[in-house]
């Protein structure tokens, strides 16, 4: 069954919002492809991974679009469980390997996924890669697709050992944020908003989760 089929079983309501939110997005972007949004979120457990599985789903569903969907959360990999895949490569896979040879089916037509590295942790610094690395990912994801979705980690609070979603705010072309309704405080959403507009980030919208999700994210 896929992600889009068992969220239906869960509320068509809900797909019905997703469709409208890629509808609002394609808008702000004027309808520019090939495009690169990246998914984020104030604080963490705010269902941003699941919205950016659903999204990426919708997305390829509506044929308009190839679409792939990059899990750069390292420290919380989340976007693999939707599609119930494993994490299949190791880090030195992804950082000398073409991103055309990393990515695998999601079990739905027209949407690739990028899965994290299986053995990333504490131990692993990524100071010096991050950049060429991120760019050299989101350069090849977008010369490949029309609309590449990044889940990322969430700003607060800040870890050395994950992919700065600030940094990766500033080198993709929108950014939707996550709020998780009467939950996170506005004054760290205003916060989070203000560090990426600093760092050139595009942010297309803030979306309101009403009730929370089983996502890790």
């Amino acid at each position: 069954m896929s992600l889009i089929e068992k969220q239906q079983r869960h509320s068509l309501e809900q797909i019905a919002e997703v469709k409208r939110i890629l509808c609002a997005t394609e808008h702000a972007m004027e309808n520019r492809m090939p495009a690169t949004l990246l998914v984020t979120s104030a604080a963490p457990a705010e269902g941003k991974s699941l919205f950016a599985a659903v999204l990426a789903a919708t997305a390829a569903q509506s044929g308009k679009y190839r679409v792939a969907a990059l899990d750069l959360n390292w420290h919380r990999p989340a976007l693999h469980a939707f599609f119930d895949l494993d994490l299949s490569h190791s880090l030195q896979d992804i950082v000398g390997t073409a991103l055309s040879d990393l990515v695998g089916p999601s079990g739905q037509d027209a949407l690739d996924i990028l899965t994290a590295p299986a053995d990333y942790s504490d131990d692993c610094d990524l100071n010096a890669l991050v950049a060429p690395l991120t760019s050299r990912l989101i350069t090849q994801a977008k010369a490949a697709y029309d609309l590449v979705i990044v889940d990322s980690a969430a700003i607060f609070p800040t870890n050395r050992m994950m992919m700065d979603p600030v940094m990766l705010s500033g080198i993709t072309d929108g950014v939707v944020m996550m709020v998780l309704t009467a939950a996170t405080p506005r004054q760290q959403v205003r916060k989070a908003q203000k560090i990426m507009e600093g760092a050139g980030a595009n942010i297309l919208g803030v979306i309101a989760n009403q009730r929370r999700m089983s996502a890790r994210s």
